[in-house]
């Protein structure tokens, strides 16, 4: 392939192929120096180019922050070290597709974030982020959160696996009840 031309006022690469087919290719300038910029770890020359990126440019920086942000980076000039969540977070806040942003959430253990998105999202396809924030609520030890969020995800088996480690036994009758389980143990004082 070889370079035809580069307009700028469209945004636009021209390239052409060995058998003459000419192909056009969206070159956005600023997301270009953005990148540059976060590269360089220049977040204030960054943060003055990010309002110039096209907003159909957004998720594809949000997912070059994210990107960058679980590198790992040898020989570093620590005066210049730009924090891996610092990046993740900057790429929540410039995302605009809830399913990325959710993803981030969650890597963030932002979990009101994801707790919010989850409940925008229709019922048919909120099991799976039920779940999602039930899990990380677990890690982060939020124990009422994870009961809430399995409950709406109807995750009866892990529901019981946390009733059953808080020996919460009102939560575990209620459980068999809603399971349908006939529960014929009942403590009695000795």
């Amino acid at each position: 392939m070889s370079l035809l031309g580069y307009i700028p006022a469209q945004s636009r690469v021209y390239v052409m192929d060995k058998n003459l087919n000419v192909s056009g290719y969206t070159l956005a300038l600023s997301m270009i120096e953005y990148q540059s910029a976060v590269l360089r770890g220049d977040m204030s020359t960054a943060e003055q180019i990010l309002p110039t990126v096209p907003k159909e440019q957004r998720n594809k920086v949000a997912r070059f922050l994210e990107g960058k942000g679980m590198q790992r980076y040898h020989d570093v000039d620590y005066d210049h070290l730009i924090l891996s969540t610092d990046l993740k977070e900057l790429a929540f806040q410039v995302t605009n597709e809830p399913d990325h942003k959710f993803d981030l959430a969650l890597q963030l253990d932002d979990l009101d974030s994801a707790l919010e998105i989850a409940r925008a999202v229709p019922e048919a396809e909120a099991e799976t982020k039920w779940k999602a924030v039930g899990d990380r609520a677990l890690a982060v030890w939020r124990f009422d959160l994870a009961r809430e969020c399995f409950d709406k995800a109807g995750d009866l088996n892990a529901l019981m696996l946390l009733l059953l480690s808080t020996g919460d036994q009102a939560g575990l009758r209620q459980l068999a009840a809603q399971a349908g389980v006939p529960v014929s143990y009942s403590p009695t004082n000795t």
